[in-house]
């Protein structure tokens, strides 16, 4: 599914205007803005769910909201656009604090659906009157409201599916493995992993995602993985895998970094439902160049057959390389830039970048970091 994001004067953020579709990848300098795109999107779902200052919160709260190089009283905007809809907050961040509530307004083409004015103690929405929430935002007490709304799903579905994934807590998962429990979804830092993979193999309907997993698991390690299994131990649960050519079973614990990886990046992708969004930070940490291109042949091969939309952060030159036929799908971000965020083909000629491996030209020919 493709979406829209405007985001301007958010930390790191001068001004991005971003239409993301299928697998992207985000490249640049160190502190340009990556991760801080990606977590800002998990800001817009934080806040929709839980009102804008939890979202606030969890994000560092006012220190360093505002871009530092932006003039005072620049307007902060976080925009989402789908399905014909787009959701836009406009929060006042002060040192201290911010404006309750904030400006918020839902759009439909030419048409307001419902607009919250700053301060305000009501907003309407058709013929219904509502009371601001400090703990919701007004899309949540509508749709709260009138769920089920399909008028609202197309944008609403993705956006609380999203998830930012960028710090899996591996030591948790090794020693601990993953509490019972009855989850659907790969959490951001994965703790739920192994519960999540038995969830999906037992259920009719998920299936399909266990066996997209352990397909591309063998296809990736074909010389150490042939199948897995589960063993629970009190409220958790682990799994083993089988090699090849020997009966027995490996123990967790005894498994390859590399290997966990990429079982939580399947999983990551396969968590978000048909028409839904992820994003992933440097997932090439860890891996061989093979295991990179599996992968990014599972991600492309994903996202065609479930219409989802993947972003990737990189400094990784073999990630690059992986996208020598596909360069519109690079985005460069140059905090020096008056359009922070550019498709690799603005910057550099589709049929000039074809005679060269896109790694050999990162940091020299774009995504430059000062006299390098």
């Amino acid at each position: 599914m493709s979406f829209h994001f405007q985001i301007n004067n958010y930390r790191a953020l001068q001004t991005i205007d971003f239409s993301p579709d299928g697998v992207c990848l985000i490249v640049g300098a160190n502190g340009c803005g990556k991760t801080t795109l990606l977590s800002a999107i998990e800001l817009l779902r934080n806040a929709f769910e839980r009102g804008f200052g939890f979202a606030l919160d969890l994000v560092g709260g006012t220190p360093w909201f505002s871009h530092i190089n932006m003039p005072p009283n620049t307007p902060t905007t976080f925009a989402i656009e789908t399905a014909g809809l787009r959701w836009e907050l406009n929060p006042t961040v002060y040192s201290n604090g911010f404006v309750y509530p904030i400006a918020e307004k839902m759009t439909q083409g030419n048409q307001t659906l419902f607009e919250v004015e700053p301060g305000a103690s009501q907003f309407h929405y058709g013929n219904d009157n509502f009371a601001t929430n400090q703990r919701q935002s007004a899309l949540k007490r509508i749709y709260d409201f009138i769920s089920p709304s399909l008028e609202l799903d197309g944008l609403i579905q993705p956006l609380t599916h999203y998830q930012h994934h960028y710090d899996y807590n591996y030591h948790f998962l090794v020693r601990m493995g993953s509490p019972i429990a009855s989850d659907t979804e790969l959490k951001f830092r994965g703790q739920n992993a192994f519960s999540v993979l038995r969830n999906w193999q037992s259920s009719k309907p998920l299936r399909e995602r266990y066996e997209f997993v352990i397909g591309v698991l063998k296809e990736a390690f074909p010389n150490f993985f042939d199948d897995l299994d589960f063993e629970s131990g009190g409220m958790n649960i682990v799994i083993r895998i089988y090699h090849p050519n020997h009966p027995d079973p490996l123990p967790v614990h005894l498994m390859s970094h590399g290997f966990l990886t990429i079982l939580l990046h399947l999983m990551a992708v396969c968590s978000i439902p048909d028409g839904g969004i992820v994003g992933i930070d440097e997932p090439e940490n860890g891996l061989h160049p093979y295991a990179i291109h599996i992968l990014m042949e599972a991600f492309r091969q994903r996202a065609t057959e479930h219409n989802l939309t993947v972003l990737l952060t990189t400094h990784s030159p073999f990630m690059l390389n992986e996208f020598r036929e596909e360069a519109h799908q690079v985005y460069v971000m140059d905090q020096n830039e008056s359009k922070q965020l550019t498709p690799l083909t603005e910057l550099r000629d589709s049929e000039w970048l074809r005679y060269f491996a896109l790694g050999d030209l990162y940091g020299k020919e774009f995504a430059r970091m000062g006299d390098y």
